[in-house]
């Protein structure tokens, strides 16, 4: 395997069947022709459950395992390389969400060691749709202790103490490692992760799945993971209509920015981080190297750290620009 001159590298979207999928991701996302609830499109994996296949250019063809152990400095960058190793650091999708993802939270780095040899999962959405009255669930709503949360948990109650906000398009949400939360039936976001796919289940609507069981829930080590009290700074804030890039959050997992993009072209150029974007709101024409690369709504795209003096163009066009 060889790469002469890097490149901006598209992926296959992994496609993934949830109990509460729907068909946002075909309709709105234009993500598969298929008929099925899908809940989740990976768009950039690197997960044994879940490899992005490079769809363009000299590495056509190869999971993004396979480019990581050849090539993982060119792609990810030196420092990045340093600091979190040669698999790529986080997991890029979008969630369709036509019923009430379960309430759940996620270990930290400490723990997931601990119990199962991973990486914890600290998290951000950013919200593309949301029906009228969608809800997220972040946190719970006034003062919670262990005493308290396992009666609830005992009693089947544990909804009765979170904490519901309304959400809207162009919303931001920042979760923490520890902190309970869930998705609402009628939203469709992005999400920004870490390589992780720990989740620990405390409630699930007590719905069964298709071969009429329950899904299982992970009660003991959500108690070991859970924060009690609710962090600060979960609710991001930006301007709508501010033209460039703004920060959303940048945390030591991962560093997100919202550009929106106005009459003259915008430039990336970063050598000491891999940069994804996501595309969430409009069009826009990625250029590098006289090749172009044509972005919709739904779209990402991954510029490697040796990928240099990219620009993009796309009036009233919106992305999510994410690097370490």
């Amino acid at each position: 395997m060889n790469v002469t001159n890097w490149y901006p590298i598209q992926c296959k979207p992994i496609l993934k069947e949830k109990i509460w999928g729907g068909q946002q991701l075909k309709t709105f996302l234009s993500k598969t022709d298929e008929d099925l609830p899908f809940g989740e499109s990976w768009e950039i994996a690197d997960l044994p459950n879940g490899q992005s296949i490079v769809t363009n250019g000299e590495l056509k063809g190869k999971t993004l395992g396979e480019v990581m152990s050849a090539f993982a400095k060119a792609v990810l960058g030196t420092s990045v390389v340093e600091r979190f190793g040669e698999n790529f650091p986080l997991l890029i999708k979008y969630i369709d969400a036509a019923d009430d993802l379960s309430v759940q939270l996620h270990p930290d780095d400490a723990l997931a060691e601990k119990l199962h040899n991973g990486k914890g999962k600290t998290e951000m959405w950013y919200i593309l749709k949301a029906d009228p009255g969608a809800q997220l669930i972040v946190g719970f709503d006034g003062v919670m202790t262990q005493e308290k949360f396992d009666e609830s948990v005992a009693n089947g109650t544990v909804n009765d103490n979170l904490q519901y906000l309304d959400v809207k398009a162009g919303d931001s949400f920042f979760i923490s490692a520890g902190l309970i939360h869930a998705i609402g039936k009628g939203i469709v976001l992005a999400e920004i992760q870490q390589t992780s796919d720990i989740t620990y289940r405390v409630f699930d609507y007590n719905r069964k799945q298709s071969d009429g069981t329950l899904r299982d829930l992970h009660i003991d080590h959500a108690r070991k993971a859970l924060n009690y009290t609710n962090p600060e700074g979960y609710i991001l804030k930006h301007n709508p209509t501010t033209i460039g890039a703004q920060v959303l959050k940048h945390c030591p997992f991962f560093k997100t920015d919202i550009t929106l993009l106005g009459a003259s072209s915008y430039s990336i150029d970063r050598t000491d981080s891999f940069t994804v974007l996501m595309m969430v709101a409009g069009k826009m024409v990625c250029t590098h190297q006289e090749e172009t690369y044509q972005l919709k709504l739904g779209e990402t795209l991954l510029i490697p750290a040796d990928c240099t003096s990219v620009t993009v163009e796309g009036t009233d066009a919106k992305f999510l620009e994410v690097y370490l």
